[in-house]
């Protein structure tokens, strides 16, 4: 590894991490590598009783719901 990559790993493992997103789409815009494909889970709506939301957290919790 070259002198420079070598600094640029140290500097880099510097950054407090709300700043390593902004320097990391930096570099990705400097490659010519097409984006990756995200494959991000389904999100929908649903329509149902009024109290649907005031039980949901009673829902979510519930043996019946689980990871697919």
């Amino acid at each position: 590894m070259s002198v420079m990559r070598e600094e640029l790993h140290h500097l880099v493992d510097r950054l407090p991490d709300e700043k390593v997103a902004p320097l990391l789409r930096l570099v990705k815009d400097q490659l010519d590598e097409p984006p990756a494909v995200r494959d991000l889970p389904f999100i929908g709506m649903l329509a149902a009783e009024p109290d649907f939301a005031e039980r949901s957290e009673e829902i979510l919790k519930s043996e019946d719901n689980h990871r697919l």
